[in-house]
């Protein structure tokens, strides 16, 4: 669906306060007390956790390949990410909708010093990115382009800045997973009739996780099939598609009281304080295992042509 010039900016304002109200309920308590020590120290746990769940910032993007190359992070969160990268020695420019979490980003590279040598952050649109066509080698991002209004138009200003033979690593949200079908589709959608009220339903229902109560609602999410994925990034060459994360206590109500549970049997990792405000609940190895099949992201890899 292709929405107006006006309706775009008007959803993009709600994009941008939805998200800054989740960063400042979800990052204030972390963020208030960082130091270069803690931040370090943030940052081992942070690859800890994501070697543990062979997330895509390690498996897809191998950190001791990136001394010397030009990344883009679309979306940095609080900056946990670029903060990382930076460290293995990337030139990394994070562009984030939402001042503050560009701000919060840029806060990290002050602190990581020399380490982030040649880095920054700024308030963008991934829509129109603000750079020159053949700028980076990689372009980064973690779940963030399925929440902007024109999602099609990202990927193509992604391939813009990519140089030739430059990677896209990015995180979109799988439609034939367990997650949208059983969670958000059957239960919130049609149990609860949200689809039948309001079509944004889905962006709705999806991604607050800050310690305040929820005032503002998210208006964008997409999902997509294997299919739609590659239609997609028709344009790239060597397009790889890894299905990964699935999480028993993202069923409603049930959920909740797994997810107590969780805590206590399986423990928490740190390695979640700096990309979620909290630690990160521990999963089980069968949920390690679903994820390959039925899990809500699709961590793509995919080459612009030469």
């Amino acid at each position: 669906m292709t929405l107006s010039a006006s309706s775009a900016d008007h959803t993009k304002q709600d994009v941008r306060t939805f998200w800054k109200a989740l960063f400042d309920s979800a990052y204030s308590e972390f963020e208030s007390r960082l130091t270069p020590e803690i931040l370090h120290r943030a940052l081992d746990d942070l690859e800890d956790m994501f070697r543990f769940r062979r997330h895509m910032a390690v498996e897809e993007m191998p950190l001791h390949a990136l001394r010397g190359r030009r990344v883009l992070e679309i979306g940095p969160g609080a900056g946990g990410h670029s903060s990382l990268f930076a460290r293995y020695g990337a030139l990394v420019t994070s562009m984030d909708i939402t001042f503050a979490r560009a701000a919060a980003t840029q806060e990290k590279f002050g602190l990581l010093g020399d380490s982030a040598d040649g880095c920054g952050a700024l308030q963008g649109d991934a829509e129109r990115l603000p750079f020159s066509d053949a700028s980076f080698d990689i372009v980064y991002s973690n779940g963030v382009l399925h929440h902007t209004p024109d999602t099609e138009r990202s990927i193509s200003e992604v391939l813009r800045v990519l140089k030739p033979g430059g990677e896209a690593i990015i995180m979109l949200y799988c439609k034939s997973s367990f997650h949208y079908w059983f969670n958000m589709w059957f239960c919130i959608g049609l149990l609860c009739g949200r689809m039948f009220r309001n079509r944004s339903w889905l962006g709705n229902a999806t991604e607050w996780a800050g310690r305040d109560k929820q005032t503002v609602l998210n208006p964008v999410t997409r999902c997509y099939t294997g299919q739609s994925i590659r239609h997609l990034f028709g344009n790239f060459v060597d397009v790889h598609l890894r299905k990964a994360e699935f999480y028993f206590y993202l069923i409603p109500k049930i959920g909740r009281i797994y997810r107590k549970w969780q805590r206590k049997h399986y423990g928490e990792h740190p390695g979640g304080w700096i990309v979620y405000g909290e630690p990160w609940p521990i999963w089980s190895s069968l949920e390690a295992w679903l994820g390959r099949y039925i899990g809500w992201a699709w961590y793509i890899s995919a080459r612009k042509p030469d």
